[in-house]
């Protein structure tokens, strides 16, 4: 993983969420994986039932989530296929609750179009396939990992 990306800064301290930085890294692997399958499934269905993302969403980003699903509905837009994510490297861990991971990856959207009600693609034929995200995790009292933002980094490519 973090494939020619690195790490930034010094290695952080173990804290009692995760013993190690390969542990935080894991685990904001494995939600952000759950995160993509949940999504793609509800983009697929049309945008219905997208208040399941609040299994991996958390906040403005669980909100502002659900809202654009809505408005899929509402257009009879659905996706066809899936997207993926590849070279997830560590940025920081903490004991959290806020920012308790940060992540960056490579998000690739290459295998995915929106699709109107009549089968017609209404991606734009500009659209940047693969993009470099920042994802922060926040920590839930629970001690489930949930994905609270996710930004477009840097014009880095993957």
């Amino acid at each position: 993983m973090g494939k020619g990306l690195g790490k930034a800064g010094p290695s952080p301290a173990p804290t009692a969420a995760f013993a190690s930085e390969e542990e935080a890294l894991a685990a904001a692997v494995a939600v952000y994986d759950r995160f993509n399958e949940i999504s793609d499934e509800v983009g697929q269905s049309g945008g219905h039932d997208a208040e399941r993302l609040g299994e991996v969403l958390v906040g403005e980003f669980l909100d502002a989530s659900v809202e654009g699903y809505r408005g899929w509905a509402e257009k009879g837009w659905r996706q066809v296929g899936a997207t993926s994510f590849r070279d997830a490297s560590l940025q920081q861990y903490s004991a959290g609750p806020s920012a308790a991971v940060i992540i960056y990856i490579c998000d690739d959207v290459t295998g995915a179009d929106v699709v109107d009600s009549g089968g017609q693609s209404i991606v734009p034929a500009d659209r940047v396939d693969i993009n470099y995200f920042q994802v922060t995790f926040d920590l839930a009292e629970d001690g489930r990992l949930l994905v609270a933002a996710r930004q477009r980094w840097d014009e880095r490519t993957c």
